[in-house]
């Protein structure tokens, strides 16, 4: 993945505990690529339980090279590198390949892969295994978020993106309103009370507007506003919306600014 491509961010695994994401996000705005259908999961399991993110060390560096070898054979058969999951317990590297693989592309990607994986892992210290799937809809990776909406992720991002030019502490809490426009009160107050389920509240409720119809305001307060936590909240209020016949409008916040201070510069020339 190249770096320019690449989104971190924490993930609560579903079996508890944290982990750490990156991903890649010109990927994940392509969706599925039709051609790379099977989905290859390297794990390279760790020692003995450390923390989420590995200081330097020897162990580090045994991931690592793990990691180097694996991507080494998978990426000259053609194979994507999608994500990569470190946890506690273990580095887990997620890959697509097509479904035939070799000179002439006749083989079965798993039979043609897994003895050139299995010699690169050979001298490996850590134990290391690889998993097989069918995965056409690259669930694995579109499955990141609770939805899919590449045109919605660009826009949040986008919003994030100008803020943090402008000096905005982007992991400030604070509130974060959502504007909707219905072309029925009615419907903007079942809206309303059904959003309050996820914690939102309503900023005075539905409001006329100029355009004939009426406009309400939820806002909810958000630990941070980084794409990866946004983005998520933003598709949940959208479904909501859809219920009731709404129109989604984006969402408003205060500018927080940064407390870290310029770069000093040196006197102006003369």
């Amino acid at each position: 993945m190249k770096k320019d491509e690449i989104e971190q961010q924490p993930l609560d695994l579903p079996g508890g505990g944290k982990a750490i994401l990156d991903w890649n996000r010109t990927l994940w705005l392509h969706g599925p690529d039709k051609r790379r259908p099977v989905r290859v999961e390297v794990t390279i399991t760790r020692r003995a339980a450390g923390p989420i993110v590995l200081s330097e060390g020897f162990e580090q560096t045994e991931l690592e090279n793990c990691a180097f070898r694996a991507a080494q054979v998978l990426k000259k058969a053609g194979a994507e590198h999608v994500m990569s999951v470190l946890s506690a317990t273990e580095r887990r590297d997620v890959y697509y390949c097509r479904p035939h693989v070799g000179l002439l592309g006749k083989k079965p990607a798993r039979e043609a892969l897994e003895e050139p994986l299995e010699k690169a892992m050979a001298s490996a210290t850590l134990p290391v295994r690889a998993e097989w799937f069918d995965d056409p809809g690259w669930e694995r990776l579109l499955g990141v978020f609770p939805g899919y909406d590449p045109g919605q992720w660009k826009s949040d991002r986008q919003l994030m993106v100008h803020m943090m030019k402008a000096g905005d502490a982007i992991h400030t809490r604070r509130v974060v309103a959502h504007r909707i426009f219905f072309h029925e009160r009615e419907h903007a107050r079942d809206f309303l009370r059904e959003i309050r389920k996820l914690k939102f509240k309503a900023d005075g409720g539905p409001k006329d507007d100029p355009s004939g119809r009426v406009v309400v305001l939820p806002e909810r307060l958000e630990p941070t506003i980084a794409t990866w936590h946004l983005h998520p909240v933003v598709l949940a209020v959208k479904a909501v919306v859809a219920q009731f016949g709404g129109e989604y409008h984006g969402w408003e916040v205060e500018l927080v600014p940064s407390k870290v201070p310029p770069p000093l510069l040196g006197p102006p020339p003369s």
